[in-house]
């Protein structure tokens, strides 16, 4: 695992994976284009109101895992088998852990 402080090892869609929202390149595209418009803070009030839309759980997901390091062609192939056009609420507590663990940091 990295030495990321705000990444996270979760097991989820038969495997474990890295997912971090700090990693540089995230952070720019966060800087650039927010998560759906809006500011980390800002989704992450959105997940703990409930006025996540599912592209703010996608995208949340899908930046969490770029950046942990999985290549894009494996990122679409795990949104497209777990995310798109699933359950919801799966997919929500795992997007609001990956976006929480960029405010909270190192979980030990």
């Amino acid at each position: 695992m990295t030495d990321d402080k705000c990444a996270r090892e979760i097991n989820w869609a038969g495997g474990t994976h890295t997912f971090t929202l700090a990693d540089r390149w995230v952070q720019r595209v966060i800087s650039w284009r927010g998560i759906n418009g809006y500011s980390p803070s800002a989704a992450l009030a959105r997940f703990e109101t409930g006025s996540y839309t599912a592209d703010d759980v996608e995208r949340v997901i899908e930046l969490g895992l770029l950046g942990g390091g999985v290549p894009e062609s494996e990122v679409e192939t795990l949104l497209n088998s777990h995310v798109r056009g699933k359950p919801l609420n799966p997919n929500v507590l795992l997007a609001n852990a990956v976006l929480a663990a960029l405010f909270s940091g190192d979980a030990q």
